[in-house]
């Protein structure tokens, strides 16, 4: 039925019930955002400005949450933001004006915990609201559990694969020197940040612009840029050699010199005296003219010893070594016996075992890390196809046998220790599946005959501290007296030194994976406080129970004072102070925010820190104040020194770069880190020297903004920096890019027949088809060194 023109349905109004006023209709429109109060008392808001109704009514101040923000987040944001401009403050001014500043942030300090607190969610909130607060504070720098996640869990922050250096370097994990130098220049960079968002904001509720996370900072902060190794350096060579070639006998005899006395007692992969005597018999059988044909593996294993003599007779500049070439030449003949396909793919015995292992140990020397952890870890492998981790229990291996077994699987053992601390990446060994006993204190030469007396030693040194549970925890004597009755006890011998060595690495392992793994985040901060208090006590009983004449904290050296121990001391040192600064360094500036926040004693944190600085301190303190290389090179390890001062350096930079150190401390730490940066200079090896410029370019960096002066160091840097090495060349050395090269090599090799040439084939090894430009250090604070 149609509705007739100009008639319209009129709406009639409802009945009144007697007693109520006539009211408005209902607004059943949704407003986009409610006031803090309405949201509060769970009531519905007009969403009317200035003042909503019920604000209006109730005479109380109306506030609206900004459009994708959370307030709380904001005001905290900007309380952290004023907080680290008075701490940056403070670095620049006077004496009474920081005392002042002192006094506001203390005064504060409660206030700022509690509003780090996270707030309780509220149901009201829209989801779309939520999705961009959580993506707002993504953004957002609090300190707060989850920044400490981010901060101490290992993430892949860049493309590895993008080209060779990137695969090169590799993966760099959060326990390495070269991520915490890494982070000095991030924390520069946050601060600068942060200063100019105070600074330009001009109002408090104002919009915060985008803010980078610790790990967004751009191609210009990744771990290549900050790397001082050199993996991206070739080690191939571009012209033919002959694997069969072997050095003049005498130069053959110092550098086998030159390993055993620097190398075998830290790293025992090699029984010393048959091979001693092996090499002694193929030389006299030389010089008779009756030279026996050699196994392919024993050739390998000689021309890595040889390699890493020849490195060490560059380092100390003898005057008898040889081509600066020398070593890759030995090392690639090693490789040509040694990692051929054939080598490869059969089944591992200990020859092979040994070839890898000195492999790794050539390549740690000469700073090429990744490959020689990738190295390691086939020499581990292989190690554990035949079971060199548990304990042999086989009668009919002779105990001098089976102590040497002991001892390659240790000397495989720390060094891998080494190479984990170095380059942050985790352990292939699982200490709950090693059975293995720990070396005996005692030389190779001590070691007795037969199984009874062997069982003898083995008990007498007991009461020593020995790895005694599955999981290789160490057991250390409990009390004082115990410790000093140990301490006398042990013989100063190689075999107690290496034994030293791999206990300390035990205790390296525990710190790694108590303080750097992922576990380590799902565990709370009390846990993980007595933890640290727990391993450095053992650190502190490894010391106690050292033989007198290892004792590097004692002026005196006991029963003999001459310096016949100096380079077991310098080592047993360097590695200390190490293992030190791995327990400490989270304290220095990852874990303290946090800590405060979960109730942890503020006292404990920075009592951790300062011995964090104080290791690093008594490293530099090891060395003497003028610069000698040949000191380091003889009496320190001389295939890792590097990386223990980088160490030390990048602890005293990250501590100067901290607001809270005082102008005293600043002045102090400088002058450490001074007499370091000229230390590497004055070592004068291509890894040296890239450690070198990486370190005095982030002191230049940390300088500036801490207003230190080093004019001084400027100067020195200007007249060495033409005296460096070049860019692009391989340790040092460059080489011709054509395989027809004139480089004549020339050695008195031993004559082989036609056949034998024959049957040996080319070994040549091409190097890389082009070289990448040189960009290391290419981070702005870094311009100024090209």
């Amino acid at each position: 039925m149609s509705t007739p023109p100009g008639s319209r349905k009129i709406a009639i109004p409802r009945l009144q019930r007697p007693g109520h006023t006539n009211s408005l209709p209902k607004d059943r429109r949704r407003v986009p955002r409610a006031c803090t109060a309405c949201r509060s008392h769970k009531i519905k808001c007009s969403g009317d400005t200035p003042k909503c109704k019920h604000c209006a009514t109730a005479g109380r101040e109306c506030v609206y949450m900004l459009p994708r923000r959370d307030k709380l987040k904001i005001v905290t944001d900007r309380c952290a933001q004023m907080a680290a401009f008075l701490h940056e403050l403070k670095a620049r001014v006077g004496d009474e004006d920081s005392a002042r500043i002192n006094e506001l942030l203390d005064a504060v300090e409660d206030d700022v915990s509690e509003l780090r607190q996270p707030a309780a969610s509220n149901p009201d909130t829209d989801v779309e609201e939520s999705k961009a607060s959580v993506a707002d504070e993504v953004g957002i720098r609090v300190p707060s559990q989850a920044a400490l996640s981010v901060g101490a869990v290992d993430l892949l922050e860049e493309d590895l694969l993008r080209d060779e250096r990137a695969r090169a370097t590799g993966f760099v994990g959060k326990n390495s020197e070269v991520q915490w130098l890494r982070s000095i220049v991030q924390q520069l960079d946050r601060a600068d940040e942060s200063a100019r968002e105070t600074l330009e904001q001009s109002t408090f509720f104002g919009t915060i612009p985008s803010r980078r996370g610790a790990y967004s900072f751009g191609s210009l902060e990744q771990v290549t840029s900050f790397t001082f190794y050199l993996d991206s350096e070739h080690v191939d060579l571009d012209f033919y050699i002959d694997p069969y070639e072997l050095p003049p006998p005498d130069t053959l005899e110092r550098l086998l010199n030159c390993y055993m006395a620097t190398v075998h007692d830290a790293f025992p992969i090699l029984p010393r005296r048959p091979f001693e005597d092996n090499i002694r018999k193929y030389l006299l059988a030389l010089r008779n003219g009756s030279a026996p044909q050699l196994s392919p593996k024993w050739q390998a294993i000689l021309n890595l010893v040889l390699a890493i003599g020849a490195k060490y007779s560059h380092l100390t500049k003898a005057s008898w070594r040889g081509d600066e070439r020398d070593h890759l030449i030995y090392q690639a003949r090693a490789r040509a016996f040694g990692l051929d396909e054939f080598a490869l793919t059969t089944h591992p015995d200990v020859p092979q075992i040994q070839v890898a292992g000195l492999l790794a140990f050539y390549y740690l020397s000469v700073g090429q890390i990744s490959r020689s952890w990738v190295m390691i870890g086939m020499a581990l492998r292989f190690a554990f196809a035949l079971g060199l981790h548990v304990r042999n229990e086989d009668p009919s291996a002779s105990p001098s046998k089976k102590e040497m077994l002991i001892r390659i699987w240790w000397s495989l053992y720390s060094l891998e220790r080494i190479l984990s601390n170095i380059t942050g990446r985790p352990s292939l060994i699982v200490d709950g599946s090693c059975s293995v006993p720990l070396p005996l204190p005692c030389g190779e030469d001590q070691l007795p005959d037969n199984a009874e007396d062997m069982d003898r030693l083995r008990k007498a040194h007991a009461s020593t501290p020995t790895a005694t549970s599955p999981a290789g925890s160490v057991s250390f004597p409990s009390s004082s007296a115990d410790m000093s009755r140990v301490a006398g006890a042990i013989p100063a011998n190689p075999g107690s030194f290496f034994n030293a060595i791999v206990q300390l690495g035990l205790i390296t392992q525990n710190i790694i994976s108590s303080l750097y793994s992922a576990g380590t985040m799902i565990r709370p901060l009390e846990d993980i406080q007595q933890e640290i208090i727990l391993l450095g006590q053992r650190i502190d009983k490894w010391v106690a129970a050292l033989p007198t004449e290892y004792n590097f904290q004692s002026k005196s050296t006991g029963r003999n004072p001459s310096i016949t121990y100096h380079r077991e001391r310098l080592l047993l040192g360097f590695s200390f102070c190490s293992a030190r600064i791995l327990l400490t360094r989270p304290c220095l500036d990852g874990l303290g925010v946090t800590i405060k926040e979960q109730n942890v004693p503020t006292r404990f944190v920075q009592q951790v820190a300062d011995v964090c600085v104080e290791a690093a301190k008594t490293i530099i303190d090891l060395l003497p104040n003028q610069p000698d290389p040949a000191l380091i090179y003889d009496n320190g390890p001389w295939w890792c020194n590097v990386h223990y001062l980088m160490q030390a350096v990048s602890v005293l930079l990250l501590a100067l770069s901290q607001s809270s150190s005082t102008p005293q401390d600043r002045a102090q730490l400088s002058a450490y880190v001074k007499k370091l940066v000229r230390w590497l200079r004055s070592m004068q090896d291509p890894l040296a020297e890239r450690a070198y410029q990486m370190a005095f370019s982030t002191f230049e960096a940390v300088a500036e903004r801490c207003l230190i002066d080093i004019s001084d160091l400027r100067s020195e840097h200007a007249a060495t920096l033409p005296a460096m090495a070049p860019p692009g060349t391989a340790f040092g050395v460059s080489f011709p890019l054509h395989a027809e090269s004139t480089l004549q090599v020339r050695y008195e090799s031993t004559e082989l027949s036609a056949a034998d040439r024959s049957e040996a084939g080319p070994s040549s090894y091409t190097g890389y088809a082009t070289q990448e430009e040189n960009t290391y250090f290419d981070h702005p604070y870094f311009h100024h060194v090209r």
